[in-house]
């Protein structure tokens, strides 16, 4: 069975190789952008729930 750092190198090898079919390079991958965000989400809702602001998305 592949590694998590294995299938994420993958990942990236392939989105790399179809910006090149593309023709186009936008900088970060989306799979980058995606592990930002996941990153940022608890971060943010940490600073949400300190500043007492109420959730609205329900």
């Amino acid at each position: 069975m592949a590694s998590l750092q294995t299938l994420e190198r993958r990942i990236l090898a392939l989105e790399a190789r179809l910006a090149e079919v593309e023709g186009g390079c936008y900088g970060n991958t989306l799979y980058q952008l995606h592990r930002a965000s996941v990153k940022t989400d608890p971060r943010l809702a940490k600073l949400l729930n300190h500043l007492d602001v109420t959730d609205v998305t329900d």
